[in-house]
């Protein structure tokens, strides 16, 4: 399973890497992309209006959807502080997908530099 990140949705589905989009298409067709509810909220709040909301959610309705829960929530604060510690600042919102595809042991695709930075973490590369 592949966690998709905000990242790489907004690429693909504005079609602005072709990269991107080509292995989108492979994932999504090998059924194995999963989104989570921080995602979610990420790519509603870019949508302009409650059509194109509608549209765009009714398309991810289907992926499996990875919930938080509260060891999450504990794993993300471990990581900011473990981070911070080190002399690198990350973003919660980062180290809360982080927790999750540690949590479900799979990958996270992304172009988000910062989860390089977060031991353990397996990062999806388009081949």
């Amino acid at each position: 399973m592949v966690l998709v990140d905000t990242s790489i949705w907004i690429e693909y589905l504005d079609r602005l890497n072709p990269l991107v989009e080509r292995e989108m298409d492979v994932l999504l067709r090998a059924g194995v992309v999963a989104i989570a509810g921080l995602v979610l909220a990420e790519l509603r709040q870019g949508c302009r209006t409650n059509n194109q909301a509608k549209a765009l959610l009714a398309r991810l309705q289907s992926l499996p959807y990875l919930e938080v829960d509260r060891d999450n929530w504990l794993a993300a604060g471990q990581m900011v502080a473990d981070c911070r510690g080190r002399g690198h600042r990350l973003e919660i919102a980062d180290c809360l997908l982080a927790a999750l595809v540690l949590r479900e042991n799979c990958l996270i695709f992304t172009l988000d530099q910062d989860f390089k930075r977060i031991p353990g973490l397996q990062l999806y590369a388009i081949r």
